[in-house]
Parts: C-alpha cells; structure tokens; sequence
C-alpha cells in the first residue's frame, strides 16, 4: 500500500510496483483521488505502451495489479507499507501512528521521507525494528534507484526482506546513512535552489534547462520539469527541513519558489509550475 504524499509521485511508485508484479492498494483521499490516480497511471502506461516500452497487453496487466481505496484500514492486509504521505513531521508520524495501531507485527512500514529521519519516524511506532527508509528518486517517472536507510533501530531482518524485494522489482538500490536528506536530497536541492534563481534572476529560461537536460540525458526530466512533478510545494518543505537540520543558508528555498508556492503555482497537481500541464 502507498499512502499518497502527492498524487503524482503516489502513482509512480503504484506504477512501478505493479510494473514489476506486485500488487498494489493505492490509498488517495477521496474517491476523486482514486479516480484520478487510475487515469494518471494508465496514461502514463499507455505513453510507454506507444513508445514501445511494453506491450498493450503487459500495460492491461499491470494496471490490474493496482486497486485504490479511501479508508487506510485496507493496509492491514499488506505485507509491505510504504508510507509516503507530504514531506511533513507531524503527518507522517500520525500517519504511522495509525498504520501501527492497523497493520499486524510483522508488516514492515517503508517511509518515503528524504529529510526526517527514520529513527525520529520510527520511535513513535510500537515496531521500530520494522520501519525502514525506501526513497524513491522520483527526478524522472522511470523510477530505477531507491535509496534504502536503516534506522537506529532498524533490524538486519527489515533491511534484508527489503533490500530482497528492491531487487525483485528490478531496482537498483543504494544504502544511505540516516541523515537529512540522505544522498540524494542534499545535492539535488542545491541545484534546484540555484535553477529556480538563475530563472528568477531573468539568467535563464526554464525552456532552456529542458533542452540543455534532453542533450546529456533523452528520457529523463530536466530538475524544474521534475520539481513540477514531485510538487513545489513538497520541494519547499524538503528545503526548509534541510535548512533546519543543518542550518546552511544554502538549504533556503529560492524566493521563486516560495511565490510560485503562495500562488498556488504547484506544478503537475495543480496544472501549472514552471511548466503548463492544463
């Protein structure tokens, strides 16, 4: 079960699992939520079905493997939770709260956070040995790496039935210290930092980034098109707890990207960022 931080990165990760096999329960908000979830999923599928990355009938597969639900109650039949509600500290620990008081002994809670540490996640759970960091670099929609993090309670038998189903669903996998912003995190907010600047400060536009990204690397996303897809608003909170953490100037959100958020500027979920997706 994922348990949507935003709808977009939600049903990546849904798309991913289900691509590889796994069946998945895709808690959304509401039944509006479900509905559009399933729709963004299959059409995201049906893009890799015309590029002819799968067969039409591989897509109908994996699109069946993937069922939403409205009530978090579902995720007591799951082996594996992956908890990736918005980048927030109360909510995800209410949100493990509940999943603690739902799921049996022996499911393993999977957090999706970069910038809150496992261990101050899992302390607030009756099952620390059982909750995990698996974050997903989501900077493209193919998602291929997950970064894996031991808490300090974390248990060698977690990490090893996770780091096992990382590779049964076709994953690279790198180990991360439990540490804010993980690998990942530390570094590519510091370039979106200096992205969303450089197109404040009129130095360049967000076209440009986009062709420059498509000559090193065809199928990925530049990291404006990115942020637009993890949410700006997520991007924000992401800054602002590195900024907390470790107290460097350079973890300050851009002043683009604070207007863009007040804006309601929240890129893919809101149709409009740095791109137009209306």
């Amino acid at each position: 079960m994922s348990s949507g931080q935003t709808i977009d990165v939600a049903c990546a990760i849904a798309q991913t699992l289900a691509d590889s096999n796994v069946g998945v329960s895709l808690k959304c908000a509401d039944d509006s939520g479900c509905r559009e979830a399933i729709e963004k999923i299959k059409r995201a599928l049906d893009t890799r079905v015309t590029g002819e990355e799968l067969k039409a009938e591989q897509a109908e597969a994996a699109l069946g493997r993937i069922q939403t639900t409205t009530d978090l109650a579902d995720a007591g039949n799951a082996d594996v939770v992956i908890e990736s509600v918005f980048e927030d500290k109360e909510l995800k620990q209410e949100t493990l709260k509940k999943l603690d008081g739902i799921c049996p002994a022996e499911t393993i809670f999977a957090t999706n956070t970069s910038t809150i540490t496992v261990t101050n996640l899992a302390s607030v759970t009756s099952r620390p040995e059982k909750v995990i960091g698996m974050h997903f670099i989501y900077f493209s929609p193919v998602m291929k790496v997950v970064e894996i993090v031991r808490g300090l309670k974390t248990s060698e038998a977690t990490f090893a039935a996770v780091n096992d189903f990382t590779q049964a669903v076709e994953m690279e996998s790198v180990v991360a210290e439990d540490a804010p912003g993980l690998l990942s995190t530390r570094i590519w907010m510091v370039h979106l930092n200096e992205a969303a600047n450089n197109v404040f400060n009129k130095l360049v536009e967000p076209e440009a980034l986009v062709k420059l990204n498509r000559t090193i690397s065809p199928n990925a996303f530049s990291i404006l098109e990115s942020a637009d897809f993890i949410g700006l608003d997520n991007c924000v909170a992401l800054l602002q707890n590195l900024y907390y953490a470790y107290g460097d100037p350079k973890y300050l959100p851009s002043a683009l990207l604070t207007l863009m958020v007040d804006a309601g500027q929240l890129g893919m979920k809101s149709g409009k960022g740095f791109f137009n997706y209306s």
